[in-house]
């Protein structure tokens, strides 16, 4: 599995286990195979709440995920007030700044934001053809 290093969140949760099915495709488990060796201090899930049966709660799939960037076309095709309900309900889940930078296409879109969005579209009867800007398959460090 290729994984690029430089998405990596600094202090994430490794993975210790040798006995867990899903070892092979859990970000944590990867994270503790190819930790930095320079670091001195290396975050470790208790094992002891870890599961062996292969259902861990902690468990994060290695699979790339499609994430959006940005929808700054949204507006164009929506009516001021379907608008004006859809920001305001995005402001109020991401905040003012963190909404404009998803917006623009600054931060990305795990899946889990990306249907909370469509949720909203759909609320404010907003067309079922909006689409985001753009994809990209990214590595979803914490599964959501």
């Amino acid at each position: 599995m290729e994984i690029d290093l430089t998405t990596k969140p600094s202090y994430y949760p490794t993975c210790i286990s040798t006995t867990c099915p899903q070892r092979e495709h859990c970000l944590h488990a990867w994270a503790w195979q190819h930790r930095d060796p320079k670091v001195w201090l290396v975050d470790v899930i208790n094992p002891d709440v870890t599961a062996e049966d292969g259902d861990c709660k902690y468990f994060c799939d290695c699979q790339p995920q499609r994430y959006a960037r940005g929808f700054e076309n949204f507006q164009k095709r929506m009516y001021p007030d379907q608008y004006k309900s859809f920001m305001s309900a995005c402001i109020a889940r991401f905040g003012r700044n963190p909404y404009f930078m998803r917006r623009r296409g600054e931060t990305p879109l795990p899946p889990s934001e990306q249907a909370f969005i469509r949720q909203v579209l759909k609320r404010v009867g907003a067309p079922d053809d909006l689409d985001f800007d753009a994809y990209e398959d990214r590595v979803n460090w914490f599964g959501s």
